[in-house]
């Protein structure tokens, strides 16, 4: 018998479109965690990863609760497929929520209000602040290394 583990991730997953493939064909079971999710904040959250706008996705509040409830429909459908739980679960940052949802220690309801309400913090500490870190999200690497080159001049 092979031992397995499952590691859920963090915010800057998220993309529009996610999910579209899987959607397709078991529409059943992640549409039902999605109507669940959308619930318990109080917006339609399958609609913004499916359509948009992108913008509106990366703020924290939103992508925060859109890995969570992805990560969650996907395990659900793992077990609804093969039914063969992962020996060790774990996430990174946010995927932690996830991992935690996942092995049954926390409510999915829960795990939602909390990381949804993690990120309404987030995303209000960085408005008109500057900071010491960013998520960088599809942006070229050759304009993210120049940004920095001309942040550290400006700092000397």
């Amino acid at each position: 018998m092979s031992f397995f583990a499952m590691l859920f991730p963090g915010q800057g997953a998220q993309y529009v479109g996610m999910l579209s493939s899987l959607l397709y064909k078991y529409n059943n079971i992640l549409k039902y965690t999605f109507d669940e999710a959308s619930y318990y904040i109080g917006f339609n959250l399958l609609k913004l990863i499916q359509e948009g706008p992108q913008i509106k996705l990366n703020q924290s509040q939103y992508a925060q609760v859109a890995i969570l409830t992805s990560s969650v429909s996907i395990y659900r459908l793992w077990n609804i497929k093969y039914g063969k739980p992962p020996l060790l679960m774990s996430g990174h940052s946010l995927g932690e929520y996830s991992a935690l949802v996942c092995s049954n220690a926390m409510q999915f309801s829960d795990a939602l209000k909390i990381v949804f309400q993690r990120g309404l913090i987030m995303q209000s500490t960085t408005i008109n602040r500057p900071s010491l870190m960013q998520a960088i999200i599809n942006i070229d690497e050759q304009i993210v290394q120049k940004a920095c080159i001309i942040a550290s001049q400006k700092k000397k």
